[in-house]
């Protein structure tokens, strides 16, 4: 059986975990630009807080490259 369950994580989770390699400045800079970077689908608000789809955030990461800088 498949596991179809989405994950969210918040910015703590994702910079306390080893498979992603940013710091809490970079997140917080990276989610405050979203709407331009594109990483706005990948995100959930609920009230103040902000939570991170991982599916999502992983192909966004997978997604940028050099040459689009």
């Amino acid at each position: 059986m498949a596991n179809n369950e989405t994950q969210y994580a918040t910015i703590e989770q994702i910079v306390n975990s080893s498979k992603y390699p940013f710091s809490e400045a970079q997140m917080r800079h990276l989610l405050l630009h979203r709407h331009k970077n594109g990483l706005s689908n990948s995100i959930r608000k609920i009230g103040k807080r902000l939570y991170i789809r991982l599916d999502l955030f992983e192909q966004w990461i997978e997604s940028q490259t050099e040459a689009r800088r």
